[in-house]
């Protein structure tokens, strides 16, 4: 069954963003965030997740220099697999966003080649949609595993010491 792409709204700020739904498993209250030695405001801590501990990213911190987890309505966005996820930090989660391929067509533009991280994890804008009511500028479109990986290699931690 082929399904129509689908991007979990975000917001950082006063900035919409967008994350591909494809890898997202869950989105958590406020979780206790257990600390780390090597703590950063980009990397808190780490949240128990069914059984396994997993790094904390704060987009705020990555991508705007201002922690997300400071903000009363934050949400954890857990997302991955078996050989890598982890828990992303936003303002807060807004919805689901569906486009058909012909709405896609329309609504969608590429990302500009050679942006730098973390910024380089954009694989496009989605512009004013139909199904966006009141986005008056576009959707950035995250790659939520470039993003992870961008935003680590600004933090300055090693993801194994993370999980021991």
């Amino acid at each position: 069954m082929n399904r129509a792409p689908a991007w979990l709204r975000i917001r950082l700020g006063a900035q919409s963003h967008a994350l591909d739904a494809q890898g997202l498993r869950q989105i958590l209250l406020r979780p206790r965030i257990l600390p780390l030695p090597q703590a950063t405001p980009a990397c808190p801590g780490v949240v128990a997740w069914e059984g396994r501990p997993l790094p904390v990213v704060d987009l705020g911190s990555c991508l705007l220099r201002r922690p997300s987890l400071e903000r009363p309505d934050a949400r954890l966005v857990v997302w991955g697999g078996a050989a890598e996820a982890g828990a992303f930090a936003v303002d807060a989660v807004g919805d689901l966003l569906r486009l058909t391929p012909a709405r896609l067509e329309r609504h969608w533009a590429p990302a500009l080649p050679g942006l730098p991280p973390p910024w380089n994890a954009i694989q496009g804008l989605i512009h004013g949609a139909d199904g966006a009511p009141g986005q008056a500028a576009p959707l950035a479109v995250f790659d939520a595993a470039t993003l992870w990986r961008t935003c680590w290699g600004q933090i300055g931690i090693s993801q194994s010491d993370v999980g021991r």
